[in-house]
């Protein structure tokens, strides 16, 4: 939720200003800057999410064997976690160091002057992603990562994915000296990544046994000093890498034609510019919290504006998986009801597990919000979760809205002809299967223990229930009142009962698929009739010296282009 945030606000600097003359979809000269502020947030995201595994202090980050547990303790796996689970130890433990590298070293990438590496890091972090996809339900946050990705790309590449490859100059022989320069900074570049991965890791093939041996070769202190070593010339770094794209900004401002369109980019960068500064400025904060003693050494003014920031939550702090939870076994809280207190019935949730026989469901980028919880509430005691003794009562009332959250089909649900008398909740502990275990019946995904009650039984108006729904201020509370002629609520109602027979993922999924539909069809529209691509600033032809084909375009985000069909240095000549 907190990146969805802040992206969120990041996409109202990135999206086009079109006061004047709408509808032109053009390159602004600006462009690069809002985008610098994409990248600059997928860095924090993805740098602190490596550093955060081993400022932990959790031994299964250092031991290397974080991923023999994660799949089948993250809280809602796929039927992909389970066969990721059965996969050998030492190649576990390899994944980790390639966790580590793609988390921790390859983000400093976005900020290479190279655009080989910069691909070569987009391709890395998609790589990261599609395989948490592929092993866990983690809603909506892995894609709008790859949409932050997606800000090391330039539109060289995305004209190669879209079919319209950029016309280059034949390669001339020999290189020049900057080629060459540029191919062995590259090289030198992925030969550093691979032997800090050996010396780092302990990476060393073992013949007896065919296989990739690895261990963490450094101490805790050693990775903490190095943490407080780079983390502020690190922000040296992007500080320099977004000052070259406002200067880069700047120029293409001078560069467009006609005094009024000169004037108009030029304002739009400057508010732009100011803005992402801004936004970079109060960021330090944050991304410092991984080292205090960085952190300490901002500039005060810098934490008095983002403590004036700070509950918009505009930037946040980052930092995925800190520690792995589960290590004894999955703890699961396991509900069950009775009329008779005597015969109890298990109430089957819609995506956790529950039926060792049910297969781990796929319901990104949905987030069931209740399965979710009922994950952090089954690492603690009922009483670290108030909302659970709610849920309770509201089950034993019957009431439909709550019961929808359970079970969109209600025929799933074992109360659906009236609500239970009785309630009790169990924890559970629940191991994957291996590929070797089987019983009876359906193949199980899952085996399990019982442990402990987590809940008492409790019923209506029993002193129990009632006692804890005061503890927790819970008792009912008369609804609130609303006008009747109230559009909001009304609307909401209306899309509410239109959705209700569907489940979520149906829901978003459907909403998904048109969305990409109409954008394909407008696509494939504008290419039916020729329409230009995006344009930029003035005709490089024009800028060396070299007459454009055509008079160029003018317009507030056309700036002064030339028409499509000219090339790098402008048309060929006529013989």
């Amino acid at each position: 939720d907190s990146l969805l945030l802040e992206t969120g606000f990041l996409a109202v600097l990135v999206a086009p200003l079109r006061l004047l003359r709408g509808g032109s979809s053009s390159w602004r000269p600006h462009d690069a800057v809002t985008f610098w502020g994409v990248r600059w947030l997928l860095f924090r995201l993805m740098f602190a999410s490596g550093v955060v595994k081993l400022s932990s202090h959790c031994p299964t980050w250092w031991g290397l064997t974080a991923l023999t547990y994660h799949y089948e303790t993250q809280c809602i796996p796929t039927p992909g976690a389970w066969f990721a689970h059965q996969l050998p130890v030492w190649f576990q433990k390899l994944s980790v160091v390639g966790t580590y590298v793609i988390e921790v070293a390859v983000p400093v990438l976005f900020f290479a002057p190279l655009r080989r590496l910069r691909l070569f890091a987009f391709y890395c972090q998609v790589l990261l992603q599609v395989l948490i996809i592929l092993t866990g339900n983690y809603n909506f946050f892995n894609m709008l990562t790859i949409v932050l990705a997606f800000s090391l790309l330039d539109e060289e590449h995305v004209g190669h994915w879209l079919g319209r490859p950029k016309k280059r100059q034949g390669s001339a022989w020999p290189p020049s000296l900057g080629s060459m320069l540029a191919t062995l900074l590259e090289l030198s570049t992925y030969g550093l990544l691979l032997y800090w991965s050996i010396q780092y890791f302990g990476l060393e093939i073992n013949w007896d046994k065919k296989l990739l041996d690895s261990k963490v070769a450094f101490t805790y202190h050693e990775f903490m000093t190095w943490v407080r070593t780079v983390t502020l010339p690190l922000v040296g770094v992007a500080f320099l890498s977004l000052s070259w794209e406002i200067l880069v900004a700047m120029y293409r401002c001078a560069c467009v034609r006609g005094c009024f369109w000169k004037l108009w980019a030029t304002l739009q960068w400057a508010i732009l510019a100011t803005a992402t500064v801004s936004l970079f400025a109060v960021s330090l904060v944050p991304f410092t919290y991984i080292d205090h003693e960085s952190n300490g050494k901002l500039w005060p003014g810098i934490h008095q504006m983002f403590g004036a920031v700070e509950r918009f939550q505009v930037v946040n702090s980052y930092g995925l998986f800190r520690r792995m939870t589960g290590v004894g076994g999955r703890p699961e809280v396991v509900l069950e009801g009775s009329y008779d207190g005597q015969s109890w019935t298990e109430i089957e949730f819609m995506y956790k597990p529950g039926n060792v026989s049910t297969a781990p469901p796929v319901v990104a980028p949905h987030q069931p919000r209740l399965d979710w919880q009922l994950w952090f509430a089954a690492l603690g005691s009922h009483h670290s979760s108030p909302w659970f003794t709610a849920l309770v009562h509201r089950l034993l009332q019957g009431q439909r809205d709550v019961i929808r959250l359970v079970q969109v089909d209600e025929s799933r649900y074992p109360f659906s002809a009236r609500p239970p008398t009785f309630l009790r909740a169990h924890l559970y502990k629940y191991w994957f299967t291996g590929p070797s275990e089987g019983s009876p019946g359906p193949a199980p995904w899952w085996r399990r223990q019982r442990v402990q009650e987590f809940f008492p039984t409790v019923s209506l108006g029993d002193p129990t229930l009632e006692t804890l729904l005061s503890q927790h201020g819970l008792k009912d509370k008369p609804p609130l009142r609303r006008r009747a002629d109230a559009a909001l609520p009304w609307l909401l109602g209306s899309l509410r009962s239109l959705a209700r027979p569907f489940s979520g993922p149906a829901v978003l999924w459907t909403l998904s698929l048109v969305a990409a539909t109409v954008g394909l069809l407008r696509a494939l529209g504008r290419r039916s009739r020729g329409g230009p691509p995006p344009a930029r600033h003035k005709a490089r032809g024009e800028r060396n010296g070299v007459r454009g084909e055509g008079r160029a375009r003018a317009g507030p985000e056309g700036h002064g282009e030339g028409r499509q069909g000219e090339g790098r240095h402008g048309p060929k000549k006529r013989k």
